[in-house]
This record gives structure tokens, C-alpha cells and sequence, in this order.
């Protein structure tokens, strides 16, 4: 369950530019994955996602790249 929530998050992110936990958490539960605000932070944490500005100015959740390339 946990990874399929943490491949679901990695996926949303990818395809949209979320911009807060409360966005992603509303994401995920469209994709049916019941969360809590405190399931996200870990998730995010766990994961090493980072905050990057975006083309239009506002910042969105992205992968750090490290656990693609397992550093």
C-alpha cells in the first residue's frame, strides 16, 4: 500500500504541477488513496521531494533525482 501510494505520489507530481500538500492529498484521493496530511509529509520526506519554481512563478513538488540515480 505504501508503495503504491509513494509511485502514485511520484506519478501525480510528474504529470501536474501541485503546489501544496493539501493539492496532492486531494490528487491522491481522486486516485483512491485515502491520506492525511501527516501520511504526505512522511511521504515526502521518504521520497526527497523538493519545491522548484515553475515557468509561471509559483513553486511545485518535484523529484530530487536521488533515487533515480541511487545516490
Amino acid at each position: 500500500m505504501k508503495a503504491g501510494r509513494q509511485n502514485m505520489i511520484l506519478k501525480v507530481i510528474d504529470e501536474n504541477n501541485v503546489e501544496t500538500q493539501d493539492e496532492l492529498a486531494a490528487k491522491l484521493k481522486k486516485e483512491g488513496f485515502e491520506v492525511t496530511q501527516a501520511t504526505i509529509s512522511r511521504d515526502i520526506k521518504e521520497l526527497k521531494l523538493i519545491k522548484v519554481q515553475s515557468g509561471s512563478g509559483s513553486y511545485k513538488y518535484t523529484s530530487s533525482g536521488v533515487e533515480q540515480t541511487g545516490k
